[in-house]
């Protein structure tokens, strides 16, 4: 059994899926850069058209070009590709906090050895705002590649210990920090994507839209957004946060319903 001692974490690489995000990678790989337990930074460019591979060339042990095919799949293939069990995946638009980074520092060799997942909450950001009502949107990054399962999905991938149980870390990743661009509010394009990838998502496991959830879905996530997770506090911002989740749960139920009609048809 290798010991890695009390302040000093297993080999980990940190893994980055990456197209057309040159104006966020840099920030992206500047911060995995940054933190002491990283033995390898991967990146793997599905298609970009942009800088996004010299960028990384700059930044990363290795830069690998893949085509696109579907989420899950091109992650896998991404972790796969590290060079050690242990990962950590980030995507190009985040960043790991210094308070994250000493936090995986000081983690101890019995945390690794008991605990093959570490998840850790993600503070997001749009319009350049901290959103409030997103949190703490918590997600399961870190985790040794041989001892969880890893089920497809077409948009929300996560993973299950095989042994052992996952640990919740304290300090966040953040998401979008340094965007503040209408198009990280509302992206027609990303929109229709989303929606179709989730409607998949959700007709694989059998979940079919009724009318009930036609009407009144998109209702439910307005008031969820605004009340429960407390988006009022913070005013207009807060309104249009709630207004932006309605209007996503519609869109996909309304694809849901969609394919479901395609589906009987001949």
């Amino acid at each position: 059994m290798v010991c890695y001692g009390p302040m000093s974490p297993p080999p980990i690489t940190l893994c980055v899926l990456a197209r057309d995000e040159a104006d966020k990678i840099a920030h992206a790989l500047e911060s995995a850069k940054a933190c002491p337990w990283v033995t390898e930074l991967l990146v793997h460019d599905t298609g970009s058209t942009d800088e996004t591979p010299a960028i990384a060339e700059r930044y990363a042990d290795r830069v690998e070009h893949h085509q696109w095919v579907d989420f899950t799949t091109n992650r896998r293939q991404l972790v796969d590709a590290a060079s050690h069990d242990w990962v950590f995946i980030l995507d190009a638009d985040e960043q790991v906090t210094p308070e994250l980074s000493a936090e995986v520092t000081a983690l101890a060799d019995a945390d690794f050895e008991a605990h093959p997942i570490f998840t850790m909450p993600r503070r997001n950001y749009l319009l350049g705002r901290h959103v409030r009502a997103w949190d703490p949107d918590r997600i399961d990054r870190l985790f040794d590649r041989t001892r969880v399962t890893w089920p497809k999905r077409h948009v929300h991938d996560t993973r299950t210990p095989t042994e052992g149980t996952a640990k919740p870390l304290r300090h966040p990743i953040t998401h979008n920090r340094h965007a503040n661009d209408f198009g990280d509010y509302f992206d027609g394009d990303r929109y229709e994507r989303r929606a179709e990838a989730l409607a998949q998502e959700m007709y694989d496991r059998g979940k079919r839209a009724g009318l009930l959830d036609l009407v009144f879905r998109h209702h439910l996530a307005f008031w969820k957004f605004y009340l429960v997770k407390r988006g009022f506090l913070d005013g207009k911002f807060g309104l249009l946060i709630a207004q932006k989740a309605a209007f996503s749960v519609q869109l996909k139920y309304a694809r849901l319903w969609h394919m479901q009609q395609e589906k009987r048809s001949p």
